[in-house]
């Protein structure tokens, strides 16, 4: 069954690690928020400035430190940083942190779906959003930014309820992350040379995935444009996104669905025809299994009839 493009997927977790939905909450589906946002301290102080081991199956998340220290664990590998600072954590990392007692920072929280459109209308970020990195920051730097105004209006905005949430959110953090990677003295956290080439692998059928889905290429296709196989490119994803490469583009897929259904006018047929359905039952049936609730039904709760 395809799985659900946000909040969980199907597969098990890494080495019996636990995978949250935010840290201390079971897995779930995406509640329709694409970002939410909350201090450090709001949920490290309920766990002693401990956050133990745990991953996101379909979330980014961003750390952003303006003041204190962090211990932080990425995929096994250990930094510490000091306030301002940054720390990307992609979906099925292995992460853990502890805090001094007087960090003061932000913790955004981001679904596959909006970093999918951020690495559409960016074209750049694709590299960094999919790699753990720890960063400092210069205060300098940050002082001639809008990095901090930016990172307040997307923390006030992520609890409204205004018209037009979504879009704002959308900008709003495309132009933060589009910052911090750009002064960050950007270091992508080392793992071993054999997980590396597996995340690069990955970070490739992403790439070929992103161009070419609507055309329904096989598996074998894929792992021929990147020039691997078939089977080196399954073990590859499920080792990093717990996913196969089948599941990551019926997820794809949906993500699209969800989107067009959405933010747009359009038809479902036109949808389906949109996404190289040749035939628009077929594809309510596929986002049906894949959704749990068929396109129109869909689309009437997410405010379009």
């Amino acid at each position: 069954m395809p799985p659900r493009p946000n909040g969980h997927a199907t597969s098990a977790d890494r080495g019996g690690v636990p995978a949250y939905f935010l840290y201390g909450e079971s897995l779930r589906a995406a509640d329709g928020r694409p970002v939410h946002v909350e201090t450090i301290a709001a949920r490290s102080q309920l766990h002693h400035w401990r956050i133990g081991e745990h991953l996101h199956k379909d979330l980014h998340q961003i750390l952003i430190i303006w003041r204190g220290r962090v211990e932080a664990h990425l995929d096994g590998q250990r930094t510490v940083l000091r306030g301002p600072a940054f720390i990307n954590v992609p979906p099925m990392t292995v992460h853990a942190f502890r805090f001094a007692t007087d960090t003061d920072g932000l913790v955004i929280t981001y679904t596959a779906c909006l970093a999918h459109e951020i690495v559409r209308d960016t074209g750049s970020l694709g590299e960094a959003l999919h790699h753990a990195i720890g960063s400092r920051i210069r205060r300098a730097q940050l002082a001639a930014t809008d990095i901090e105004q930016l990172a307040t209006m997307l923390y006030r905005e992520s609890a409204r309820g205004a018209a037009g949430r979504d879009s704002a959110l959308h900008g709003l953090l495309t132009t933060l992350v589009t910052n911090l990677v750009r002064l960050a003295q950007v270091t992508v956290i080392a793992g071993s040379s054999a997980a590396n080439r597996d995340r690069e692998m990955v970070a490739q059928f992403r790439e070929v995935l992103e161009k070419h889905y609507r055309g329904h290429p096989d598996v074998k296709e894929y792992a021929r444009q990147i020039g691997t196989s078939e089977t080196a490119l399954r073990k590859a994803c499920v080792k990093i996104v717990g996913q196969s490469p089948s599941q990551l583009v019926h997820a794809r897929m949906l993500i699209e669905a969800e989107r067009l259904l959405r933010y747009t006018g359009k038809s479902i047929a036109e949808i389906a025809y949109d996404l190289g359905f040749d035939d628009p039952a077929y594809f309510s049936r596929f986002f049906a299994k894949g959704m749990g609730v068929s396109p129109r039904s869909f689309r009437r709760g997410a405010g379009k009839v």
